[in-house]
C-alpha cells in the first residue's frame, strides 16, 4: 500500500466531535491522508453551544508543532481556532521557515453560539503564508472592519483580505446566506467568481467550516490544484450534510456525515 500524505490541524478540541480537531481527522481519513493534530485549546461543547474553553499555553503549542514537524512529512496544514496570538507566533515561526507546501486558514473567531474563540491579531499573523483561507461572513466582517452582508460585499471583503499577500486564495463562505443556493465567494488574482450548489435543508451542520477547510487541506496534500481542491471539498461537504439528514445525534445542531456512511 502506498504511503498516505500526511496532514496536520492546528486547532481546537471539540468533545462533541463535530468539529475542530475531532471532525478535521475524520475529514483526512476519510480523504486518505494521514492526520496528525496540535491541540491549542480544550473546549467543553456539544450540539448546544460551547460551555467552557481553556487555552494551551503558547509553548505547549510549540513543542506539539515541533514533535510532528520535527518527524512527519506535512504535505499540508490547516489552522483553526488560535486564541492568542502567541500561539499564532508559534505556527508563524514555523510556516515563515516553509514548514507547511500549503497552509489553510479557518479563522475561526467566534462559535455559531455567539462565543468568542480566537483574536483577530492571531489570524492577522498567519495570513502572510497562507495559501487558502476560508472565512465566513461573520469572520470577515471581523477581519475587514465593516459587515459583510450580500455576495457583492463578500467578494469586496475577499479582495481587501487578499491584497498584498501574494497568491493566495481567498473562499467567504455564504452558507447562512437566505435562499435555495448555497453560495461562496472565491476570490483570486484574477478576481472573483461565485460557488453555488442547492441547498441541503437540515439542522445538522455543526462544523462545516471546519469540515470544508479540512477537505481544502487533504485535497491539497494529495496534489490538487487549489481551485479543484475547493470546489471538490464544496461538493464533500454538501454530500456530507445531505448523509446526515435524518441524524438524531445531540439536542442541538447535530454533525455531519464525515464518512459518507449513506452512500
Amino acid at each position: 500500500m502506498q504511503t498516505p500524505p500526511v496532514a496536520l490541524t492546528v486547532a481546537g478540541s471539540d468533545p462533541g466531535g463535530g468539529a475542530g480537531i475531532q471532525a478535521d481527522l475524520k475529514v483526512f481519513a476519510a480523504h486518505g491522508c494521514y492526520g496528525t493534530s496540535v491541540i491549542t485549546a480544550l473546549t467543553a461543547q456539544n450540539t448546544l453551544g460551547v460551555h467552557d474553553l481553556y487555552l494551551i499555553p503558547s509553548p505547549v503549542v510549540g513543542t506539539q508543532l515541533a514533535a510532528v514537524l520535527d518527524d512527519m512529512p506535512v504535505a499540508a496544514a490547516k489552522v483553526g481556532m488560535l486564541a492568542s496570538a502567541q500561539a499564532a507566533a508559534e505556527v508563524a515561526a514555523r510556516a515563515r521557515n516553509g514548514a507547511f507546501p500549503h497552509l489553510v486558514i479557518d479563522p475561526v473567531l467566534r462559535a455559531s453560539t455567539g462565543r468568542s474563540l480566537g483574536v483577530r491579531a492571531a489570524i492577522e499573523r498567519l495570513l502572510p503564508y497562507a495559501t487558502v483561507v476560508t472565512p465566513n461572513r461573520e469572520e470577515a466582517s471581523a477581519l475587514v472592519g465593516w459587515e459583510v452582508t450580500t455576495p457583492a460585499d463578500m467578494a469586496g471583503a475577499a479582495s481587501q483580505l487578499a491584497s498584498g499577500r501574494g497568491d493566495v486564495t481567498i473562499v467567504i463562505t455564504g452558507g447562512d446566506l437566505p435562499g435555495e443556493e448555497s453560495v461562496d465567494v472565491v476570490w483570486t488574482q484574477h478576481g472573483a467568481k461565485s460557488l453555488r450548489a442547492r441547498r441541503v435543508p437540515t439542522s445538522n451542520n455543526h462544523g462545516t467550516g471546519c469540515t470544508f477547510s479540512a477537505a481544502i487541506t487533504a485535497l491539497l496534500a494529495h496534489g490538487a490544484e487549489v481551485d479543484n481542491a475547493i470546489r471538490l471539498a464544496k461538493e464533500y461537504v454538501a454530500r456530507a450534510l445531505t448523509g446526515a439528514v435524518d441524524w438524531r445525534l445531540g439536542a442541538g445542531a447535530g454533525p455531519l456525515d464525515h464518512f459518507e456512511w449513506r452512500r
